[in-house]
């Protein structure tokens, strides 16, 4: 493997950190002990499907067809998590709808 067989995987990481700080700081200012708020599991698990989805393109190499697989797999597990987000959000709303 060459050196630019890397960049888009560790590109493809580096792009996972603000759904991980997101997390983060959503999770802040709760007591030791509380339960992480749900939406704060829902963007960690975000950002862990896009660092999978960053190793599977290093796993995947130069087959095409693993490529394929790899990026359908994330564009799906990150489009899900994506509306399970939006989901929560829209029943954590009050008032009239």
């Amino acid at each position: 493997m060459a050196m630019i067989d890397f960049v888009i995987p560790a590109v493809l990481a580096v792009s996972s950190l603000p759904a991980f700080i997101a997390a983060s700081l959503m999770s802040r200012g709760r007591p030791p002990g509380a339960p992480r708020p749900p939406l704060a599991v829902v963007m960690r698990l975000v950002g862990m499907a896009i660092v999978a989805g960053a190793l599977g393109l290093l796993w995947a190499g130069e087959d095409g067809t693993r490529r394929l697989a790899v990026i359908v797999a994330m564009v799906v597990a990150v489009n899900g998590l994506g509306l399970v987000l939006l989901f929560k959000l829209g029943r954590g709303r009050s008032g009239p709808r």
